[in-house]
């Protein structure tokens, strides 16, 4: 009564005056006699289920038994995949209809794919299942590009934040003052607290060098370039240039006005992404 498959089977022998037997093939004796046991109590020893969790799986699908099923896929995903293992308990799960020891079994073989693809497992499934194999390389090929998107997004991200915590340094250096520079009219004091802003030193020598440089023009240094491109950003984060103490960050507001439509659009665009990658809902915001 464990099994809706037997009961058919046991059905089927009424009537007829005579005994039938039952077999059970392409299974371990001993696979057989824990299935057997479980059938009439639910019980097993975790040694037996440690040696039979394969075959067990095979018997609970062909038989129908759902709680045996849950067991061995526990048994299998809890210590008993291994790299050795994993391509047959794969394709075992496809056949058993088990979708989340499918599910695991792929995971395993993308993450360790150079050291799944030299076991024996793998080349007798190249051999006798190609169609799958193309599957999961395809699925390799897929994964493997997906990485390579999220590595480049915390990337671009990372440099976002940075341009953020630069934005913020600036205006905490034309504000407030930071060690050995400020606003003119700032008294710094050398006992002052240490600067919670990590781009603040290397903005400090960036300021430094754009107010002394002989050069400082937009194409002429590159350290010029870089600080006139920091003011033209913080003017589009700046919310009332009135009042702000940022140099040349009003100059930068009414020049917005005049670029093309091309270079104003990059501006929007890289504003926006910064404001994303610090989770702020739109500009202004300084």
């Amino acid at each position: 009564m464990s099994s809706p498959v037997m009961k058919g089977m046991l059905k089927q022998t009424r009537g007829r005056g005579r005994w039938q037997s039952i077999f059970i093939r392409g299974v371990p004796h001993d696979a057989v006699r824990v299935f057997i046991r479980f059938l009439y109590s639910s019980c097993y020893e975790q040694e037996e289920m440690d040696e039979f969790a394969v075959p067990l799986l095979v018997l609970s699908h062909v038989f129908v038994i759902p709680h045996l099923k849950r067991v061995c896929e526990h048994h299998l995903e809890h210590g008993l995949l291994t790299i050795d293992n994993v391509i047959d308990v794969f394709q075992l799960a496809l056949l058993c209809d088990a979708p989340r020891l499918t599910l695991i079994c792929h995971r395993m073989t993308l993450k360790n794919f150079k050291a799944v693809a030299n076991t024996e497992g793998w080349k007798a499934m190249k051999k006798s299942h190609p169609i799958l194999e193309k599957e999961i390389l395809e699925s390799v090929t897929e994964a493997d590009t997906r990485q390579k998107q999220r590595v480049r997004r915390l990337n671009e991200r990372k440099i976002y934040l940075q341009l953020y915590e630069a934005m913020e340094a600036l205006v905490h250096i034309c504000r407030d003052g930071c060690r050995t520079i400020g606003p003119y009219d700032k008294v710094l004091k050398e006992d002052q607290a240490p600067c919670k802003y990590e781009a603040c030193k290397g903005l400090e020598l960036l300021v430094r060098h754009f107010a002394g440089c002989k050069l400082r023009v937009p194409g002429g240094c590159t350290h010029c370039k870089r600080m006139w491109q920091l003011l033209e950003l913080h003017s589009r984060l700046c919310a009332d240039s009135d009042i702000c103490r940022v140099p040349l960050c009003r100059n930068f507001k009414d020049r917005i006005k005049k670029q093309s439509k091309k270079d104003e659009m990059k501006w929007r665009i890289l504003v926006r992404k910064i404001l994303r990658a610090k989770g702020i809902g739109r500009a202004p915001f300084f």
